[in-house]
């Protein structure tokens, strides 16, 4: 992908959706962005950017590359020991791997192909080969999006930001640590392209109203920096905020079922162990980088917008809310139950809280429920597939025994400690992020760094969900992630100014990341 593309992922967000979202701040005129519309682009799924095809020169040397490199892992595979079936795999591995990397294929695509090679080449049966495309974590997410979708169409979570950021008050400082907040917080349940999207006139609402109280050039250097530090740190937040809970981005499920089916616990509780501290350190690092050193805006208040949500809560609101409230608390207390609902997993509680929705008739769409069919145009179907897909490779690279002849090998070689391994793993990903889909990054690397914990000694959880934070954490690159694309499609940030700050975030992921796996890993 190339910057070229960047406004090509802001689905939905266009010139026409903007003018209404006008109307709440009107002392803004959002008529200037320049979005580019797409009237009839697919809203299906938040990697719209991210599924994009890839520049015509990596998509032919992903084409003519891949099978090139699926036939020499085919080849090597007696030299590294390896079975005919885990031959076989690494040579799925390798060709899924390069069209995943350079998008020369589709790579919900992509994600197919064990379902069509794995029988040809009679490793496993049907059912083995098909079960991880119907897997529990992908239940989780579809009824995940389908209860963020509710909160959307609510207003709840619109609400929510605009009521965190009033209790800010006029500090620069202050709201900007208000808005990364907010938006880390329902990026953590909410995708990360639909948060920023949520956030993003608010913040620009915000910029300008601070830029109105400037009385000379000094104050309108502050205010333009404010800009740009809350615009940055609405996209920056997104992406920390998806990484906090199971649901909250792509990469997460796929690590989580990995453990799972590795043998190693891994539930909403477990999760939120290593990700909420881990957050909770980075999301002030970030807010100190952008607001204190790279663009501080002193001498300036922020006026607060006015409350675009007239009124108090309507009862969707109210019932949406609860939904969610109650699939929450159902995914915290699942260890207290564990043990006499053992079917009731995680993507059970998400369908039936989800489900209720569908039931419940809705007061501001008269003859209508809360959710109904137009919903499910809102799961990401696409993603989905792609999940099923880098479950399916992974559960073959088991099945073949790739993953204990991987581990071995580096058994044997035995030349680096497992914290020189976990740095260069979370290196290599968080760069490789910048320009690769995150999904289809975690989906590849999950599995092969997994298998090399047993060479290193090392239990699996240890490489896995750094890697997963990782793949999730990339802030230099607009088409990094879709909230970055999305931010420099307002044509309000320099791409200057998102690498500069983005370049830093970065390197303090990386450190942040080895750092607290060591300490709670």
């Amino acid at each position: 992908m190339g910057v070229g593309i960047a406004t090509e992922i802001v689905f939905g967000i266009s010139r026409t959706h903007f003018r209404e979202i006008g109307t709440r701040y009107p002392e803004h005129n959002f008529d200037t962005l320049p979005c580019v519309p797409h009237p009839t682009q697919s809203q299906d799924d938040e990697l719209q950017g991210e599924l994009e095809k890839g520049s015509p020169f990596m998509v032919r040397a992903g084409l003519f590359g891949g099978p090139v490199l699926a036939a020499a892992a085919w080849i090597s595979g007696p030299a590294l020991g390896l079975t005919p079936d885990a031959a076989s795999v690494l040579a799925l591995l390798a060709l899924m791997a390069t069209w995943w990397v350079t998008l020369a294929v589709e790579p919900a695509l992509t994600s197919l192909l064990p379902f069509v090679v794995l029988p040809l080449l009679r490793i496993g049966t049907p059912a083995e080969i098909a079960a991880p495309y119907a897997n529990d974590v992908i239940f989780l997410f579809g009824g995940g999006a389908l209860l963020a979708f509710a909160l959307e169409r609510t207003t709840v979570s619109a609400r929510f930001a605009s009521w965190l950021v009033r209790l800010a008050g006029t500090s620069p400082l202050r709201v900007l640590a208000a808005v990364m907040l907010a938006t880390a917080l329902m990026s953590a349940f909410v995708s990360n392209l639909a948060t920023t999207a949520t956030m993003l006139p608010l913040a620009v609402a915000l910029a300008a109203r601070a830029r109105a109280t400037a009385t000379d050039d000094a104050g309108h250097a502050a205010a333009s920096r404010f800009a740009t530090s809350l615009l940055l740190g609405i996209a920056f937040a997104s992406s920390i905020g998806g990484a906090i809970t199971i649901i909250g981005s792509p990469p997460n499920p796929i690590a989580v079922e990995w453990l799972r089916r590795n043998g190693v616990e891994m539930d909403f509780v477990r999760w939120l162990r290593f990700s909420v501290p881990t957050a909770a350190v980075f999301l002030p690092l970030s807010v100190a980088v952008l607001g204190v050193w790279l663009f501080p805006a002193r001498g300036i208040t922020v006026p607060p917008a006015q409350d675009h949500h007239h009124g108090p809560m309507g009862r969707d609101a109210w019932v949406a809310l609860g939904a969610f409230l109650l699939a929450v608390t159902a995914w915290m207390a699942q260890p207290l139950y564990a043990a006499a609902l053992p079917a009731a997993k995680d993507g059970t509680i998400a369908v039936a809280a989800a489900a209720l929705l569908f039931l419940m008739p809705s007061r501001a769409r008269p003859g209508h429920a809360i959710l109904d069919g137009t919903a499910f145009a809102k799961v990401p179907w696409r993603v989905l597939v792609l999940f099923g897909g880098g479950l399916c490779l992974a559960d073959a690279m088991q099945r073949s025994g790739l993953s204990t002849s991987l581990g071995h090998l580096l058994h044997h070689t035995g030349t680096m400690p497992s914290l020189g391994v976990l740095a260069v793993v979370v290196t290599v990903l968080v760069f490789a992020s910048e320009i690769g889909s995150n999904t289809t990054l975690a989906a590849m690397a999950v599995p092969i760094v997994g298998a090399l914990a047993p060479g290193l000694g090392v239990q699996p959880e240890t490489l896995v969900i750094p890697a997963t934070f990782a793949a999730s954490w990339a802030f230099a690159m607009p088409v990094g992630t879709p909230p970055n694309a999305l931010v420099y499609a307002s044509g309000r940030v320099r791409s200057r100014d998102m690498l500069r700050a983005g370049l830093v975030l970065d390197v303090l992921a990386i450190v942040v990341i080895v750092v607290m796996s060591r300490i709670l890993l």
